[in-house]
C-alpha cells in the first residue's frame, strides 16, 4: 500500500502582517486622495471698482470791465509875467517961501485939563506901632511841653498890613523852649487878627507890632 506525502498549503506561505500593513497604508492613501478630491470653497476675488475719470470743467473767463475814460487834461497855467516897474519920477523940490517972518509976540499958552492929582502917598517902611488885638485866640499848650512841665514868655514881632492880617512873625525874644516859640507864632499867624495903623491922614497901613504870650500852668 502505498502512502501519499502530504502536500504544503497554499496559505502557508502568506505572512498575515505583513498583508495587514499593506491593507493600511493603502487605506491611508486612499483616505487621503479623497480628501484632496473634495472641492473646496473658493471665493472669487473682488473685482475692482471702476476707475472714474474726471474731466474737467472748462470755466469761461469773465469779460473784463470797460477802460474808464481817460482824465481831462490838466490845463497848464502860464506863470504870471511880473507887471514893470514903475518908472521912478524926480522929486519936486517944494517952493520955500523966503518972506520974513515978522514976530508978532510971544502968547503964554494956557495950561490944558491935567486930570484927578495924582495920588503919591508913600507911607515908608513899616514902623514899630502898638496895636489892638480884634481877634486873638490863646494858643494850645504843646503836649510834650506839658508833659514836661515847661513855662515861660515869648515875644512876637508881627508885620501887619493895612487888612489887619498877620503877613510875617518873628521871635522877638523867646521862651527858652522851641515848641512853646513855634505854638506861639503859629497861632499869631494863622488865627489872629489886628486892627491896623494909621497914617496921619486916617488912611489904614502896614506897621510892626510886639505880641507878648504867656504859657503858665495850673
Amino acid at each position: 500500500m502505498v502512502r501519499s506525502l502530504s502536500r504544503p498549503s497554499v496559505f502557508a506561505d502568506i505572512d498575515a502582517k505583513r498583508i495587514a500593513g499593506t491593507s493600511l497604508a493603502i487605506s491611508l492613501h486612499l483616505a487621503v486622495l479623497a480628501v484632496l478630491l473634495v472641492p473646496t470653497r473658493w471665493t472669487p476675488p473682488e473685482r475692482a471698482a471702476p476707475m472714474q475719470v474726471v474731466v474737467p470743467e472748462l470755466v469761461r473767463p469773465e469779460p473784463l470791465p470797460p477802460m474808464p475814460p481817460p482824465p481831462d487834461p490838466i490845463p497848464q497855467i502860464q506863470p504870471r509875467q511880473p507887471s514893470p516897474a514903475p518908472t521912478p519920477q524926480e522929486a519936486q523940490t517944494p517952493v520955500t517961501d523966503t518972506a520974513p517972518v515978522i514976530d508978532s509976540g510971544t502968547e503964554v499958552a494956557l495950561p490944558s485939563d491935567l486930570g484927578e492929582p495924582v495920588d503919591s502917598f508913600d507911607p515908608g517902611p513899616p514902623a514899630l506901632a502898638t496895636l489892638a488885638y480884634d481877634v486873638h485866640p490863646a494858643p494850645r499848650y504843646p503836649r510834650p511841653s506839658l508833659r514836661a512841665a515847661h513855662e515861660g514868655k515869648v515875644v512876637l514881632r508881627v508885620l501887619v498890613d493895612a487888612q489887619g492880617l498877620p503877613q510875617d512873625v518873628l521871635i522877638e525874644s523867646s521862651s527858652g523852649h522851641r515848641a512853646l516859640d513855634k505854638a506861639a507864632r503859629d497861632q499869631v499867624l494863622a488865627k489872629w487878627r489886628f486892627h491896623p495903623a494909621t497914617a496921619p491922614d486916617g488912611r489904614p497901613i502896614a506897621a510892626w507890632a510886639l505880641v507878648p504870650i504867656e504859657f503858665n500852668l495850673p
